[in-house]
């Protein structure tokens, strides 16, 4: 079965058929226990589909749309969520009272016409989904009072709509459906020799359609750090028509209809297909681990490397707190990854530049560079850091024993100039720290960098403590963590976030970010692209007609 159709699992990351090992968990147990201190950790069994929480459909779709609709518990179930923490909570404990009363799954875009016409006539709120793993509580439906002001909802499934339609080779750009899953993209453009180089940490679960709805972050730490730089133009099937910008490499010509779309999270319509710049594999690759005394020691190395236009493709700090959370206990100092990659030229001048730079600020890098690819006669050594790394982030298993096992887990990541860097990362780790003591009687704060600029990094920070066995009060734990993390974040007058998006969890923050008559003019815009407000209602922004 290819990614594309295979669905997720109700609660955590994975596929519907995925699993987490019963010795993975015990040892995540015993991690937590005995290198973190937590206190003795229960290990809960989720809630069987059979005995969840589901409601009885309020509304039935029009037999016109019937044969791809389908409102059976398990397919409304896995409609359910996104992937914040709260979510993954309630569906863990079979929690499933949101769940969308339809979920459509449009096969053309003449489809997914029909099911906003449909919405619209009948005030039908309408959740757009690719993969459903944003974090920011953007892919549900809306709940409560809001979701009283509709007659029904329906989450708008894009998994059909999975086709690279066209390959422009050469000017290197591709059109592509907005329901493709990123491995899937990536597997048709393969006999061009080309690839969307765009990998989130969500590559394998989620798409195209809301990588751009969402201004997803990928890979590059440097340059083509969002979405937003492959997109070359956009269709968005909204309400009130279709929305389709130019396909032309760049224009001077008034503010930019690309850049609506991008961040729009589903709130003017859907996201069906996009021209999307290409490029080759890289041939050459070269990496290393570099170890500093403290974080801004490693800060000061980073902000030297991206303003002298080095341009790696991986320039990531990542703090000691956050490699022994991962189990890499034995990296005792802040470790940077650097990564150069190209597709014509070998890359050692450039990290052994960067690794000049990074001695200068008092980095040390034991193990030298790695160089490897097709162009490079060597092959990536298996036990480096950086290769130990990656395996160990990309295995998902502390986010996903984090509910079993009853740990409050969350994220909080912004972006910050360099010259206020110092000063809020001290806040931010005191604010942190103080919550977690509250809420939890202990915890665990780390940083990373995910991103990096002339001007600044993009910062993440990671928490976890001990949460309660009630789900409720551990949900609420989660939130006052996190809202004291945010409040600190604008009082410092900076971003709720650099790349999960607005959804409902940071809408408030964002309201204090953005000039008052920017969200007005947001607001009007959403009147004439979905007059109803039926899309994706309370996401993002609120306005008149979306049930407020």
């Amino acid at each position: 079965m290819s990614t594309s159709s295979t669905p997720r699992r109700r609660w955590g990351w994975g596929h519907a058929d995925d699993s987490i090992d019963d010795a993975d968990l015990r040892e995540r147990k015993a991690f937590l226990e005995d290198a973190l201190g937590f206190p003795e950790r229960p290990v809960l069994e989720p809630t069987p589909l059979e005995e969840a929480t589901i409601p009885e459909p309020a509304i039935e779709p029009p037999a016109r749309l019937a044969s791809f609709c389908s409102s059976d518990r398990a397919t409304r179930a896995r409609r359910t969520y996104g992937m914040a923490p709260p979510e993954n909570v309630r569906a863990f404990h079979g929690d499933f009272e949101p769940a969308p009363d339809v979920v459509a799954q449009p096969r053309t875009e003449s489809d997914v016409a029909d099911v906003l016409e449909w919405a619209t006539e009948n005030r039908v709120a309408v959740t757009p989904v690719t993969g459903g793993t944003g974090v920011a509580g953007g892919t549900s439906p809306p709940t409560g009072d809001r979701r009283d002001a509709y007659a029904g909802t329906v989450a708008l499934d894009l998994r059909n709509l999975n086709e690279v339609l066209e390959v422009d080779e050469e000017s290197r750009t591709a059109l592509i459906e907005g329901g493709t899953m990123g491995p899937s993209i990536n597997d048709q453009l393969e006999e061009y020799g080309l690839h969307l180089r765009h990998y989130p940490q969500s590559y394998e679960l989620s798409g195209l359609g809301g990588w751009i709805a969402t201004r997803s972050g990928g890979h590059y730490a440097t340059r083509y750090t969002h979405i937003d730089e492959f997109v070359e133009s956009v269709r968005m099937l909204c309400p009130a028509g279709t929305f389709e910008t130019q396909r032309v490499p760049a224009h001077g010509a008034g503010p930019d209809a690309n850049r609506l779309v991008c961040g729009s999270e589903g709130t003017f319509g859907v996201v069906t297909r996009a021209w999307m710049r290409v490029e080759p594999r890289p041939t050459y690759r070269s990496e290393a681990a570099v170890y500093f005394d403290s974080v801004l020691e490693a800060a000061e190395a980073i902000r030297r490397i991206v303003q002298a236009k080095l341009a790696p493709a991986n320039c990531r700090l990542h703090d000691r707190v956050e490699t022994s959370m991962y189990g890499l206990d034995d990296i005792d100092r802040e470790m940077v990854v650097l990564g150069f990659e190209s597709t014509d030229r070998p890359t050692d001048p450039a990290i052994d530049r960067a690794l000049e730079i990074c001695a200068d600020a008092g980095g040390d890098c034991p193990d030298g560079p790695d160089h490897h690819g097709s162009g490079y006669d060597q092959h990536r050594s298996p036990d480096s850091d950086v290769v130990r790394w990656g395996q160990a982030f990309q295995l998902g298993g502390a986010g996903n024993a984090a509910i079993p096992l009853c740990v409050v887990r969350g994220t909080v990541e912004t972006a910050v100039t360099w010259d206020r860097f110092p000063a809020f990362h001290e806040a931010m780790l005191e604010t942190v720290r103080d919550a977690l003591e509250d809420e939890c009687g202990m915890g665990h704060v780390s940083t990373r960098f995910s991103h990096v600029y002339p001007d600044g990094p993009a910062v993440y920070y990671t928490f976890q403590a001990p949460g309660d066995r009630d789900p409720d009060r551990r949900i609420e734990q989660w939130q006052r963590i996190k809202r004291a993390a945010l409040d600190t974040v604008m009082d410092h007058a900076l971003t709720p976030t650099h790349h999960h998006a607005v959804g409902r969890n940071h809408k408030a923050w964002y309201a204090r970010q953005i000039p008052e008559n920017y969200g007005e003019s947001l607001r009007a815009i959403k009147g004439v692209l979905d007059p109803a407000g039926v899309m994706n209602p309370g996401v993002l922004l609120d306005s008149a007609t979306d049930g407020d």
